[in-house]
């Protein structure tokens, strides 16, 4: 029997990365290592998003649909019967906490590693920072940021969300010094407001709402300032009703699209149907759809609508709607609409200055911190990612003209600048958001792993099955 073992490489160790490796270590037939790759230990089969140490970090997705499996959709809902006492009176519609989530993949991944007969699980504590051939007709090598190097024969580019971009100057943040978080999603973003404390926070999305919500669990009694360029808030989840929507796939144009979609809404409705069921029947056709959508539809898109999509898309639970319009009607919140045109620190006091789309023109506020909240980066020649850096400028990634992620294939193959794949190369999550559009939800990652999983399986059984064949 051959004795050679297969080396893969996961770089990326957050959510994307270890639903991946859940899947290897359960699908693999021969004899493998699995690496995870992850910079920041405290992490690992986290990421960010699911490491979370807000006083309120709801998932915005019911516990019932958050299983990491397509073929066990009550697994994540089980597991929290079996291992959180405290949630006896759980359903399968109640939003919990992200951290339940966290400790479901870790737990997942450590059963998966005992029970996998062929294949071994290693972390690897750093960063992944170039990639060269490995020079013997197949293969890559990995380079580490600590001067390791590490062999695979396969990559997995598992990256995840990379940070949020500064809407301040380097300048004005390094003014405001330890008053500005420029991610929300590293440590323990609240401890250094004071109860009393004017807060502005950039951004009206979800990872906004979790933060309001949790400075009300705080006791916050100063006032708090969201601002966004439309000021649109994430609209609530309903009873979830399950529904089919017959679409059109193959739609060019992104207005007979959007007219269609109208029609199907109202068309639901029409039998007691709400919107949402309709956006979540949408779902397993978006990529499709996306795919389909010529070149000038998709910029409209991004330029007109993606903020009415993002808010009916992503939706925040009853609850933390509530407590929302709780702080707005007492006159604690405020949402505003504009650009922002500068902050400068006066005392103990920033000074953020804004043009209001709604009164047209530039206003002051003068708040005690700021917080950045305006979602991840998707250009990735200006994202802090060195290793993709360094692929995109040697030609082994492509990104796409819109800058959403890089090119990739109908499986997530990676796309070299010369529109051939890289050789046993794939992406799984965010990077493939220009192909997919919808690649960011745990729905959508687990289809990617599962597929990714079941590839390598398959080749690297046929590969020794031809190596037995001829007696290596």
């Amino acid at each position: 029997m051959p004795t050679h073992c297969i080396n893969i490489a996961i770089i990326g160790g957050g959510a994307s990365g270890t639903i991946t490796a859940i899947q290897l270590l359960r699908k693999l037939t021969v004899k493998a290592k699995v690496y995870l790759i992850e910079k920041k230990p405290d992490v690992v089969y986290r990421g960010a998003a699911y490491s979370s140490q807000l006083n309120y970090e709801p998932l915005n997705v019911p516990a019932g649909r958050m299983s990491i499996f397509n073929h066990l959709p009550d697994d994540f809902f089980n597991w929290i019967l079996t291992n959180k006492p405290e949630a006896k009176d759980l359903t399968r519609d109640s939003f919990v906490s992200r951290r339940w989530f966290g400790d479901y993949m870790t737990g997942t991944i450590h059963q998966a590693a005992e029970k996998s007969k062929c294949a071994e699980l290693e972390i690897v504590a750093a960063e992944a920072r170039d990639i060269a051939p490995a020079g013997n007709g197949g293969g890559y090598n990995l380079l580490l940021a600590d001067g390791r190097m590490l062999s695979t024969d396969y990559l997995i580019f598992a990256t995840g969300n990379e940070t949020p971009a500064d809407v301040l100057s380097r300048e004005e943040v390094a003014a405001l010094g330890d008053t500005y978080v420029s991610n929300p999603w590293v440590g323990n973003t609240l401890e250094r407001v004071k109860p009393t404390d004017d807060v502005m926070i950039i951004g009206t999305g979800l990872t906004m709402v979790d933060h309001v919500v949790s400075l009300a669990k705080r006791s916050h009694v100063g006032n708090v300032y969201c601002l966004s360029r439309n000021g649109y808030l994430p609209l609530e989840h309903t009873f979830i009703q399950d529904t089919v929507v017959a679409i059109t796939d193959d739609v060019k144009d992104i207005h007979r699209l959007v007219k269609e979609i109208k029609h199907k809404v109202a068309e639901a409705s029409s039998k007691k149907i709400k919107w949402q069921n309709v956006m979540d029947a949408l779902r397993p056709r978006t990529s499709r759809i996306w795919r389909n959508l010529d070149v000038a539809s998709k910029k409209y898109f991004l330029r007109r609508l993606k903020p009415f999509w993002e808010i009916h898309r992503h939706r925040m639970p009853a609850a933390s709607a509530n407590t929302i319009k709780e702080m707005v009607g007492s006159g604690q919140l405020h949402l505003l609409s504009g650009s922002i045109i500068s902050t400068e620190r006066t005392g103990d006091k920033i000074v953020f200055r804004y043009y209001s789309k709604k009164s047209r023109e530039t206003k002051s506020i003068a708040v005690n911190f700021v917080i950045n909240c305006t979602g991840p980066l998707s250009d990735y020649q200006k994202c802090d990612n060195l290793l993709i850096k360094n692929l995109l400028n040697k030609g082994w990634m492509q990104q796409d003209e819109l800058k959403l992620g890089v090119r990739t294939g109908m499986r997530g193959e990676i796309m070299r600048d010369t529109g051939v794949v890289l050789q046993n190369a794939y992406a799984i999550g965010p990077l493939r958001k220009a192909m997919e559009w919808e690649s960011t939800a745990v729905r959508e990652i687990r289809t990617h792993a599962e597929q990714v999983a079941f590839l390598i399986a398959e080749q690297t059984e046929r590969k020794q099955e031809m190596m037995v064949e001829i007696g290596l």
